[in-house]
């Protein structure tokens, strides 16, 4: 066999085996629900065929406690953004979902935020505040405050994970993986909180 015989079987073997792994890629992904990152689980509907759907008011449970801090550095629990409606949001710079859905969350506050309503991102990364800073700064977040939580007080949480408490403090719903903020349903479970007594 001639040297440029050898090289072209290498050439095409190589190539091959390039398009393998982008179709078990491809494959794998479509199989998955489109997932991003192993850390966002899939997203299964309710037996309405809704991502999002509300806890009856006197079903909603208290959330577990989350310390964190503000941009100041002063420590916060959920008890401090109690008497609003608050969408909580785990999440994390080296987390390709989080960083995905953050722009919408953003958009979001700037909608929505206020007295009445107000997103609480809490990054878990373990590098604090700077790194968030530098992140919101690259990535043209405007609305949202920066907070950060110790990730060691959350072993095994798939990000971006979002709670969304009503104005008592309860937990009306909570879900793992990206969600459209910024679209009719999620705007529509978020509101009904808001208008609930």
């Amino acid at each position: 066999m001639t040297k440029t015989n050898r090289t072209r079987r290498m050439v095409l073997v190589v190539a091959l085996l390039i398009l393998a792994a982008a179709a078990g890629a491809l494959t794998a992904m479509l199989g998955s629900g489109r997932r991003l990152s192993y850390t966002e689980p899939p997203v299964n509907p309710s037996v309405s065929g809704k991502l999002i759907t509300l806890t009856a008011e006197d079903k909603r449970p208290a959330p577990k406690p989350i310390a964190f801090t503000d941009s100041q550095g002063r420590a916060m629990t959920l008890d401090d953004v109690k008497g609003r409606v608050v969408l909580v949001n785990l999440w994390a710079t080296w987390c390709p979902p989080c960083v995905a859905e953050m722009p919408d969350l953003d958009a979001l506050q700037g909608k929505l935020g206020g007295k009445d309503f107000q997103v609480t991102a809490i990054s878990l990364d373990r590098a604090g505040r700077a790194i968030v800073e530098r992140w919101f700064a690259q990535a043209g977040i405007k609305h949202l405050a920066i907070h950060n939580a110790n990730p060691a007080d959350f072993p095994g949480a798939l990000l971006p994970t979002s709670i969304l408490l009503d104005k008592k403090g309860r937990v009306a719903w909570t879900g793992s993986g990206i969600y459209a903020w910024t679209e009719a349903e999620a705007l529509d479970a978020i509101t009904a909180v808001m208008a609930e007594r």
